[in-house]
């Protein structure tokens, strides 16, 4: 076999291993994450998601979708906090509510640290964003609120669904 057809072969063995994997030849590989890490909780929570649907008008909750595994709304509801998906059209919005401990807390926040999120002192003085994937992350008073939207290219686009979610979270104190 000819070095022109063995290239020409290895070429098209490539193409369609990257086809089958979800990839495109010369396209840089989707960022991923570590798994969001194990947490504790201090408590249950006791805000159901239609709570926050009336709190943020405009979205609709669609009791079909729900956070998908390994996400962080995902990790808050697995320790008796909330996760919910809301969606306007096309948009969806990831949120979630917990309680976690002071070790599940900073644990937490390293993990957002380590995954490319930065400190957004707009959001809170415990707060992190990352405008690729629209991903807030707030800390405070013992709670942990995690919104993901790719509708937030900043902290500034997230801050209106975050202050209702506050409004309710200290309804629960």
């Amino acid at each position: 076999m000819s070095a022109s057809r063995i290239a020409v072969t290895v070429f098209v063995l490539g193409a369609v291993g990257a086809i089958v994997s979800g990839c495109a030849v010369g396209a840089d590989p989707a960022p991923t994450r570590m798994p969001v890490p194990e947490i504790a909780s201090t408590g249950e929570l006791g805000i159901e998601c239609e709570e926050l649907l009336d709190a943020l008008p405009g979205w609709e909750l669609d009791p079909t979708l729900s956070p998908g595994p390994g996400t962080p709304s995902a990790a808050a509801a697995l320790v008796g906090g909330t996760g919910c998906v809301l969606s306007t059209g096309d948009t969806h919005l990831l949120i979630g509510l917990a309680h976690p401990d002071e070790a599940s807390a900073s644990a937490l926040q390293d993990y957002f640290r380590i995954n490319g999120l930065t400190s957004s002192r707009d959001l809170g003085s415990d707060a992190y964003f990352d405008p690729a994937t629209g991903d807030a992350e707030i800390f405070e008073d013992g709670k942990w609120i995690t919104v993901v939207s790719d509708s937030f290219a900043s902290p500034s686009d997230a801050e209106e669904v975050i202050a209702a979610i506050r409004k309710v979270a200290a309804a629960h104190g």
